[in-house]
């Protein structure tokens, strides 16, 4: 829940989301006509010692199955700023996603993790959290990591990418889980410096949700340590390749690091928009460019695909009235799980 000293650094119409008790939201969602035939299939929360979080969806809406099962497993990672919002606020974007992957006959399961929030939980405990929870999908759940999409928006996006890393390079912090990489990664206007601030910031800061002091704020509440490679005890290179995804020290080997495709979006309206381009153009460089997509939302603002699921009141009634199946509204959801079967049919 956002914290009331920082709510004049929110849209206050994305303050009031933030900050509204997730059950009310989960109960309109499962409640509405739409998904109460199959409720009881929908949000399950997993709760264990080194982490917690919901299975959305297992297999399909109508009849609950093991994620082994399913044709692809997206392990997704919610945004703000490590110190706001939870999964609940998610529920209705991902059943939009899971729908359009269903439409076009695949099965799919989600799960999202609840990582813990800053102040109160710093770096490196959502990382520590986050690969906990991998190794549970693979390990416990029997899902082919092949068959894993890893996805995230915001800082959901910069902790998709410290898994990832940490994958490659255990950081001692975490758990060494010796697991293979998974099969794709999608990044939603994803935060990849905690200090870089681009022309964006400047020319973006009145078209966007999000200011650099609130971007600020949320990076000082989350990391505690040194910010420059100082070349001491207590040097950032130590942590960089896990926290800095621009210009890490050392060089991130993105080819061992990014799995076999990568879809990263950002709208051109955003204050992150300059960094997710200039990644996206580096990876692309190291990889194969057919690996890696990058796609701009034209007069588009920080994770356009969410914030419509949450910010057309009369778009989501008319949604939750009508029937599993009929298209409907949040198209920007359903081409992001159009997008996903594409890539696990190729």
């Amino acid at each position: 829940m956002a914290s009331p000293q920082t709510n004049e650094l929110f849209n206050p119409a994305i303050t009031r989301f933030a900050s509204r008790p997730s059950q009310k939201y989960t109960d309109a969602v499962l409640s509405s006509p739409r998904y109460r035939s199959c409720r009881e299939n929908i949000y399950h929360p997993v709760s264990r010692s080194d982490f917690s979080g919901y299975w959305f969806v297992q297999d399909t809406l109508t009849n609950r199955k093991p994620p082994s099962t399913s044709d692809v497993t997206i392990f997704y990672l919610h945004g703000g700023g490590y110190f706001c919002s939870q999964p609940a606020h998610y529920l209705l974007f991902s059943l939009r996603l899971a729908e359009a992957v269903l439409d076009r006959g695949l099965t799919v399961s989600i799960f999202a993790l609840d990582y813990s929030l800053a102040p109160e939980h710093q770096y490196p405990t959502q990382l520590a959290e986050v690969a906990a929870a991998y190794e549970y999908i693979v390990r416990e759940e029997q899902v082919t990591p092949g068959k894993i999409i890893v996805a995230g928006d915001s800082a959901g996006g910069h902790l998709a990418l410290s898994l990832l890393v940490h994958l490659n390079k255990p950081n001692p912090s975490a758990p060494h889980t010796n697991l293979p990489k998974p099969g794709g990664l999608v990044l939603l206007s994803p935060s990849l410096s905690l200090y870089h601030e681009p022309p964006s910031y400047v020319s973006n800061a009145h078209t966007d949700i999000l200011s650099a002091p609130f971007v600020r704020r949320a990076a000082a509440q989350f990391f505690n340590g040194p910010r420059k490679s100082l070349g001491g005890a207590n040097d950032f290179s130590k942590y960089s390749p896990y926290l800095e995804f621009l210009n890490p020290d050392p060089p991130t080997d993105w080819e061992s690091v990014l799995p076999l495709w990568v879809w990263a979006s950002a709208g051109a309206d955003e204050i992150f928009f300059d960094d997710v381009e200039t990644w996206t153009t580096i990876v692309q460089k190291e990889l194969q460019e057919d690996r890696v997509t990058f796609e701009m939302g034209t007069g588009k603002e920080h994770v356009w695909q969410y914030l419509e699921t949450m910010m057309d009141a009369g778009q989501r009634k008319k949604f939750l009235e009508g029937k599993m199946g009929d298209g409907g509204a949040f198209g920007e959801a359903a081409k992001i799980g159009e997008m996903i079967v594409e890539r696990m049919r190729s």
